[in-house]
């Protein structure tokens, strides 16, 4: 209690923002449920130990959050100057909805390819949630208390993803297909989050609504609708953080589809050992940590604290690495550790990192770039990945290959370090022009 109380006690809120938060809280608390159903490593072992489907739809199945983001800028212009909390309750509903098709696919490529569906288009709808929900937080919560205030859910969603999995993993020991009532209930669980959510008041929504349609009529008059590549013109600092940031997703999403065929297929881990690897260590370190990076990034520019949560994501890209060239489960248990140490550093500055750029008419457009990018990396990302690993053949147009295995691995790791070194750059060049912008 000392920590987390010290970290995240009562933010600095109006008594309405303060209700609102604990709707999120009791959002966070149930609906995350079905986030673990959907989280890509837990539907990664289960497509591959009961489907036994390719190592490319394991690939699939990870990038599947990805390829939902490429539908960002629909659900930005969809909730643009209008209520966000009832589109938000809509889209949730939606992806509980999703968790059925899931439970009730059979044993055959029928039911591999609706496994398939459910999970992408429950991502694609979870992009919706993301999209709008990075908008509440903007207008509930103020700038130097935001990251911890959203630290506190992701603290709870963190939480429910671990207990979920600890949960279900013996169970699926046990009897695998007992998945389908696992799916069930989370989806019972899930809806009374849907619920708590629709009650959730927006600060200054009236006022921000005023702003996005104003946006959109100058942009009109002006004939310069927003496009994608618009703001990353205008806004140099953002393109070439952006690109740091795709080079970091690469290096990371290459590895997930990767490191599940070799826990689950090659190593043959169990499902409580292939989850703890893969989900439970990843998460609960994540839990452990989010306070610690919440109150830095409070502090600091995304640049500032992209330096440091870079190289914590290099470590544990070497940690992989190497227990994946000794086959050794302790070692890749530490690599997930490490992992979700990053992890929760790095979801936040996810969701909010984009509001150190954006003016605040265009806090949607700037989130929309930013999910649409992350969600082409990790499109490019998942397949590159598994394609890398366990090689290809029998394609007409590309030769034989017998893929590269762990040293994978390494070269992600390089990849990191690339970006790490960008993110260094960038931030000593803006400290540089503050200076120079002080003095002069």
């Amino acid at each position: 209690m000392g920590l987390l109380g010290g970290i995240f006690g009562s933010p600095k809120l109006q008594p309405e923002q303060k209700r609102s938060l604990k709707h999120e809280q009791v959002t966070d608390l149930t609906y995350s449920v079905a986030l673990a159903m959907l989280e890509g490593t837990f539907i990664g072992v289960i497509a591959d130990k009961i489907y036994a489907v390719p190592a490319f739809v394991i690939a699939i199945l990870i990038s599947a959050p990805f390829l939902g983001s490429l539908s960002s800028y629909f659900w930005a212009r969809l909730a643009n100057a209008r209520p966000k909390v009832p589109i938000i309750v809509v889209l949730q509903f939606l992806v509980v909805t999703c968790l059925l098709v899931v439970a009730v696919a059979p044993l055959n490529a029928v039911g591999s390819l609706l496994l398939v569906i459910g999970v992408v288009c429950a991502r694609t709808l979870t992009a919706g949630v993301i999209t709008i929900r990075s908008v509440v937080w903007s207008l509930n919560y103020p700038r130097d208390v935001r990251a911890r205030t959203t630290g506190r859910l992701q603290v709870v969603t963190s939480l429910v993803i671990v207990l979920t999995t600890v949960t279900a993993a013996p169970i699926l020991d046990a009897n695998p297909m007992t998945f389908r009532w696992i799916y069930g209930v989370a989806m019972l669980i899930s809806l009374f989050g849907v619920m708590a959510f629709a009650r959730v008041h927006v600060a200054g929504e009236r006022r921000q609504r005023v702003r996005e349609r104003h946006s959109v009529k100058v942009a009109r008059t002006a004939k310069t609708r927003f496009r994608f590549f618009r703001i990353l013109r205008q806004d140099k600092r953002f393109a070439r953080y952006q690109a740091y940031q795709f080079l970091n997703g690469i290096s990371n999403l290459s590895i997930e589809a990767p490191l599940i065929f070799l826990v689950s297929r090659e190593l043959q881990a169990s499902y409580t050992v292939s989850l703890t690897i893969l989900n439970i260590l990843p998460f609960f370190f994540s839990t452990l940590t989010i306070p610690l990076w919440a109150r830095y990034l409070d502090r600091v520019h995304i640049t500032h604290f992209r330096t440091r949560i870079s190289g914590v994501w290099v470590l544990s890209q070497l940690l992989v690495w190497l227990g994946a060239m000794f086959q050794s489960f302790i070692l890749l248990g530490i690599a997930g550790s490490v992992k979700g140490v990053a992890r929760s550093g790095g979801s936040l500055g996810w969701q909010l990192g984009h509001n150190d750029f954006a003016p605040l008419d265009k806090l949607s457009d700037y989130m929309s770039v930013h999910v649409t990018l992350t969600g082409i990396r990790g499109a490019i990302a998942g397949v590159l990945g598994i394609g890398l690993y366990v090689g290809w053949s029998g394609v007409a147009w590309l030769p034989d290959f017998s893929g590269i295995k762990a040293q994978l691995f390494l070269v992600c790791m390089v990849i990191g370090v690339i970006s790490w070194i960008g993110f260094i750059r960038m931030h000593h060049d803006m400290k540089r022009e503050r200076t120079r912008s002080q003095t002069g």
